[in-house]
């Protein structure tokens, strides 16, 4: 039993039916005893809807509002996926960086990762639980 972390970017995710096929690639790696991962960016192009959102509000927006603003796009993402999941009578947890805690240097736009607090993903995968979390930067 090893531990898997699966990436799926903004298009692989971007409707309800690719979603059911990203499902099927986490229950893949489940189901071969794997502990899972997963890393998501928001479906299709809600990170560029939210970033033409905020240039209505203003052309220079605080970096951490940024960063808070366009990572809701992905925690929806996780959030569809856990559901989907747990429908499908797997059991699975979103996470965001905040809740495992990922702590970052203050270099908002393009934060360093200091340190993860592994022990909360490891528990869960004790219980068997899929994780999943979103990233917060774009790339």
């Amino acid at each position: 039993m090893g531990i898997i972390v699966q990436k799926f970017g903004g298009s692989s995710v971007a409707t309800t039916e690719k979603l059911k096929k990203v499902c099927n690639h986490i229950i893949k790696e489940y189901e071969r005893k794997n502990n899972v991962a997963v890393i998501v960016s928001a479906q299709g192009k809600t990170t560029d809807r939210l970033i033409t959102e905020e240039k209505e509000i203003t052309s220079s927006p605080n970096k951490r509002e940024h960063d808070v603003l366009v990572s809701t796009g992905e925690q929806i993402t996780i959030s569809k996926l856990a559901i989907m999941l747990n429908e499908m009578g797997y059991k699975a947890i979103s996470l965001t960086g905040w809740q495992i805690p990922i702590i970052t240097d203050e270099n908002f736009g393009n934060a360093k990762i200091k340190s993860i607090r592994a022990k909360t993903i490891l528990d869960l995968f004790e219980k068997r639980l899929y994780c999943y979390y979103c990233r917060f930067s774009r790339n």
